[in-house]
């Protein structure tokens, strides 16, 4: 008799006749659980129950006795099924798009279990540490961190020890976690400036004016440094003179075997690559900063903006006149919806990721955004140069210059602009699969490591 899976638990009851199937949705978001229909109710005050994961460090579960799903803190592991003889059923249950799916012809007792997700080891050590970092809802498509100092979000990429040990591991290895969604993927911010040699400044893109800039010259799939940040780039595109600090069309964080980057970790098919998952980054225009408008420290208002769910405006030249500003008199202002996007698995930080990583969303000024875990100084690294290049564009050309700008983020905190040749610091930002599982506590001594599974 194998009634060792029992235990006293009767998680589903099924009795299913002719190849009928029943499933439950698992869509999580606690919906309050479906009543199981059966031909015949057997013991219904014990027809419903889950076994969930005590800690991520064990394999000793509990019984799960809310009357909704368990939520994004656990992820299903497996589910074990007897007949009524104690026998063993193999493949009654499939689970798959967050569906269980029970088929059988026989009265079978199955328990189901469930292990803590990514996101339950986060909120675990958050538990243990007594901090209250990671957002309790979505915000901005997320949980996020937010919060200023002692924020455990520390994590190392490309290597399975500890990279917190010294300074030239630190620039190699470290990362930190911007948020995580509730599929869980992590979404990553490097710690510090990309370098190329003993350079850590690079321009947005060699072409900077219009009548260069018109049309989708200069936007974001189309510029130099996008191409430098995902392996796109050949090394033959000569950089800009008037810039000395920009090399040329070289890669500086993914790499191909035809053209290597710094980090060979990196280098495509490599196992660390493999663990970036594509991602539709959105790109476009605004002519919000902080020098114009107050919202540019609005989570929640730029995330509107950066998503396509609101309009912005955007002060550019008519779209049937291919001329600059000053030759046709002043631009036109126009509402502006962000549409488009383009599958990468690189991209730099949004307006939006500035903001949320403050304590509420919504920092208001310049100076709690310099006083945030995720501004580039906060650590005492990246003390020059003094900007940073975030991926929105700054969508304003006006008569009296031709220059398109990119927007950044200033020493002091600033959500400013940029012309796109100018030269300031660059922080990758990429997902990850959720495939992988986390040991570690997320603190700079003893940052999260990642393990493939």
């Amino acid at each position: 008799m194998k009634r060792k899976y029992l235990k006293g638990l009767i998680v589903i009851v099924g009795i299913i006749i002719g190849g009928l199937f029943i499933y439950q949705d698992i869509n999580k978001e606690n919906k309050p659980l479906p009543e199981v229909k059966l031909k015949e109710i057997v013991n219904k005050n014990k027809s419903f129950a889950i076994m969930i994961q005590e800690n991520s460090e064990t394999d000793k579960y509990q019984e799960y006795s809310s009357n909704t799903w368990p939520g994004d803190d656990y992820v299903f592991k497996e589910a074990k099924c007897i007949d009524n003889n104690g026998n063993e059923i193999k493949e009654a249950v499939t689970y798959e798009n967050d569906k269980i799916t029970l088929t059988t012809n026989k009265t079978v007792y199955c328990t189901v279990y469930f292990d803590k997700s990514i996101i339950g080891k986060l909120r675990e050590n958050e538990e243990l540490a007594n901090k209250d970092n990671l957002s309790k809802d979505l915000q901005g498509g997320m949980y996020r961190y937010q919060g200023t100092d002692d924020v455990h979000n520390w994590i190392c990429f490309g290597t399975e020890e500890n990279c917190g040990t010294n300074d030239d591991n630190i620039d190699k290895y470290m990362y930190r976690i911007i948020g995580i969604t509730k599929e869980g993927q992590l979404y990553l911010l490097k710690e510090t400036f990309l370098k190329e040699g003993n350079i850590n400044n690079f321009a947005w893109n060699s072409k900077h004016t219009l009548p260069d800039c018109l049309g989708e010259a200069c936007e974001w799939p189309n510029v130099n440094l996008y191409k430098r940040i995902n392996g796109k780039s050949n090394g033959e595109t000569p950089g800009n003179n008037s810039y000395p600090d920009y090399k040329g069309d070289t890669n500086v964080f993914l790499g191909t075997s035809e053209h290597t980057s710094p980090y060979e970790y990196l280098t495509e098919g490599n196992e660390w690559f493999n663990l970036i998952i594509y991602h539709d980054w959105m790109y476009g225009d605004t002519n919000i900063s902080s020098w114009s408008n107050s919202n540019a420290y609005n989570g929640d208002y730029m995330y509107a903006i950066e998503t396509g769910n609101t309009s912005t405006k955007r002060t550019w030249p008519y779209e049937d006149i291919q001329t600059t500003c000053s030759d046709d008199g002043p631009c036109t202002e126009k509402d502006y919806t962000w549409s488009k996007s383009v599958p990468a698995k690189i991209g730099l930080m949004y307006m939006h990721d500035v903001d949320y990583a403050y304590k509420d969303g919504n920092p208001r000024n310049y100076a709690n955004v310099a006083n945030s875990w995720i501004h580039f100084q906060k650590d005492g690294y990246n003390l020059s140069p003094s900007y940073e290049w975030l991926i929105s564009r700054f969508g304003v050309v006006d008569s009296s210059s031709t220059s398109v700008k990119v927007m950044d983020v200033g020493y002091n905190g600033a959500l400013t602009t940029g012309t796109l040749s100018g030269s300031a610091g660059s922080r990758p930002t990429f997902y990850l699969t959720p495939s992988i599982t986390l040991t570690g506590a997320g603190t700079k001594e003893n940052p999260y490591i990642i393990h493939s599974i």
